[in-house]
């Protein structure tokens, strides 16, 4: 697994904490798939940290849940 993704995943399951999603993955991927309107299975592969999504979706993450792109991303 790219240290990247897990990076992405480790800061992208921080912005679900902080609205108090529940801590179930599967959970997790539905929300953030309403969301930002992905698939569940991007979503879950998100969160377990196996990809990064494009730069569009990151942004899209980026822009829901109030954060900066370059951080969700890993690059700052």
């Amino acid at each position: 697994m790219p240290q990247s993704a897990k990076l992405f995943s480790d800061r992208l399951n921080h912005c679900l904490d902080e609205t108090g999603a529940p801590a179930s993955i599967r959970e997790r991927a539905v929300i953030l798939g309403k969301m930002t309107d992905i698939s569940k299975q991007l979503a879950f592969s998100l969160l377990e940290g196996h990809q990064i999504p494009a730069k569009d979706t990151i942004e899209k993450i980026a822009t829901e849940f109030e954060v900066d792109p370059e951080w969700l991303s890993g690059e700052k």
